[in-house]
């Protein structure tokens, strides 16, 4: 019996779920895993031919690369363990996670000339030891740092748990520090706290995974990030991202949840003012109350709902002002020789022409694609120095990638792609090797370029974006938290993903898919709309 057919019998024994998950990604299978566990019947559809999203692996000759993950937070043992490995261990979710030993190097250099080469580590003592050796008398500042960060975390769970029937004045006045650092930026949060500017300058270089400046940033996400990746060190799993995802997959179906894979929604259907029905490609109708998307709201509202009437004003309103987030430029290297033999001793190093987190976000809005661009914040990374066996003895897995804002490519002509691509990837290998010394060019055995075309070719996501909408000042993790729950859309229809409330990267994608599971749980047991 083929797959369709699998699917077919299974959409005839099941005309009916609790809910329906739109998209496989984090966010998503997160959501479907949690509420399969509480006993609801759920189902996950999915268009492509795999569980994952972003989170995948591909092969070129005898190489293997990871497509996009760098390392995630949380997932140390014992008193270092965080939330979201607390959170694996509740679902009961298994893997391998290789250590990775420092956070990070940061080497920033104009042209040759290196201004600042350091290697931070992590731990909160070893942090604060090593930021007192650059910088004399910051021991206070960075103390005040961490312990904002279990304030925030505090204050984060306490919404939560709330399930929206909170007010911002009682917020204050139970949560008044919370509440304080939620109205700031990171660099205002900095600045405010005591933190000298060499240390500031030395955390922002974190900037790039949350994808907007530090002077934009809110302070509550901010420290979330940084400190779980400085207090619970940093980890990669054994086998490449698409490992975490097919390894919630299979708890999600243990737990009772269905799959339909190369299966593509497009209708979202209502009724009596609410979500009642979900239509697939194929013509199959599936009954349900709730749906989480995992997919952009402009694509559910533009494409996918049935009525349009019923969306509110105010999230069309927010639809059209948002911006879309980063679009990823990754050139990905299979070298001819090891790390040793290259030179080769960082796990991560983040390349940059300056510490000013406003300068390089600036220049991400325009395009390395026109022949005087120079390439600018890079995140230089070699698999083989956490996972030896990453590739084939002898040889070395090696990317480099930088983020843009541009919508540059829809001007690049279909015979004209190769050029740029080939460009790029010259670029980003040059401005390497003349700041670190180290000769990537003659050992390149394998070479591939994804550009915004490729991801959105792959994902599916508008332009390209990989990091759900851009946070701003009046769009962040504080405003999207405290006004998330309270701003509900058509009843029944919930968002997870990047674009979600805790905003993008992995464990705050993970973290959004489960509150999400935990909120529909909570509005299927109450009757739906009723």
């Amino acid at each position: 019996m083929g797959v369709q057919e699998k699917v077919s019998e299974k959409s005839e024994r099941y005309s009916r779920y609790d809910f329906v998950v739109i998209g496989a990604g984090n966010s998503g299978l997160m959501a479907a895993c949690r509420a399969s566990k509480m006993g609801l019947k759920v189902l996950c559809i999915e268009k492509h031919n795999l569980e994952g999203g972003a989170a995948q692996s591909f092969v070129r000759g005898r190489f293997e690369f990871e497509a996009t993950l760098h390392e995630i937070p949380d997932f140390g043992q014992g008193d270092i363990r965080g939330m979201l490995g607390h959170l694996f261990d509740e679902l009961g979710i298994e893997l391998k996670f290789l250590p990775i030993h420092d956070a990070f190097r940061y080497v920033v250099a104009e042209g040759k000339d290196v201004k600042l080469d350091v290697t931070v580590p992590h731990g909160r003592e070893e942090f604060i030891n090593f930021a007192e050796s650059v910088c004399p008398g910051c021991r206070k500042s960075c103390e005040i740092y961490f312990d904002c960060n279990d304030i925030v975390l505090k204050g984060m769970d306490d919404i939560g748990n709330m399930r929206g029937k909170f007010e911002v004045e009682e917020l204050k006045k139970s949560h008044p520090e919370f509440i304080k650092i939620m109205s700031l930026t990171a660099g205002e949060f900095f600045r405010q706290i005591g933190m000298p500017q060499k240390i500031i300058d030395i955390i922002s270089a974190y900037w790039p995974y949350q994808g907007v400046d530090i002077e934009t940033i809110d302070a509550g996400r901010y420290i979330l990030m940084t400190c779980s990746y400085f207090l619970g060190g940093a980890y990669m799993p054994e086998f490449r991202s698409h490992e975490i995802e097919a390894a919630i997959e299979k708890k999600a179906r243990e737990y009772g949840c269905d799959f339909w894979f190369n299966t593509e929604v497009t209708a979202i259907g209502t009724e009596d003012g609410a979500v009642s029905t979900v239509t697939t490609a194929d013509g199959r109708t599936v009954e349900t109350c709730a749906v989480v998307a995992n997919v952009f709201p402009d694509i559910v509202y533009g494409k996918l709902l049935d009525n349009k009437k019923l969306i509110p004003p105010f999230e069309l309103k927010k639809a059209n002002a948002r911006e879309f987030g980063f679009r990823a430029i990754s050139v990905y290297l299979g070298l001819d020789a090891s790390p040793e033999e290259l030179g080769i001793k960082d796990y991560n190093v983040f390349l940059n022409s300056t510490v000013d987190t406003v300068e390089l976000f600036n220049k991400c809005k325009e395009m390395p694609v026109i022949p005087e661009g120079a390439a600018d914040g890079l995140t230089c990374t070699c698999t083989n120095i956490v996972n030896p066996d990453a590739s084939p003895e002898g040889t070395t897995l090696f990317s480099i990638v930088s983020s843009y804002l541009s919508e540059a490519w829809g001007t690049v002509a279909p015979e004209d792609y190769p050029k740029y691509k080939t460009m790029i990837a010259d670029k980003f290998i040059s401005r390497y090797e003349e700041v670190m010394g180290i000769d990537l060019r003659s050992h390149i055995e394998e070479i591939e370029v994804a550009t915004p075309v490729t991801f959105a070719r792959y994902m599916g996501t508008p332009q390209g974006c990989v990091y759900g909408y851009l946070a701003s000042d009046w769009d962040g993790m504080s405003t999207r938290s405290l006004a998330g729950v309270k701003e509900m859309t058509v009843p029944g229809l919930f968002f997870a993903g990047a674009h979600g409330n805790r905003l993008s990267g992995f464990l705050p994608t993970y973290n959004d898919g489960d509150i999400i599971g935990k909120q529909v749980m909570g509005y299927v047991m109450g009757g739906g709309k009723q």
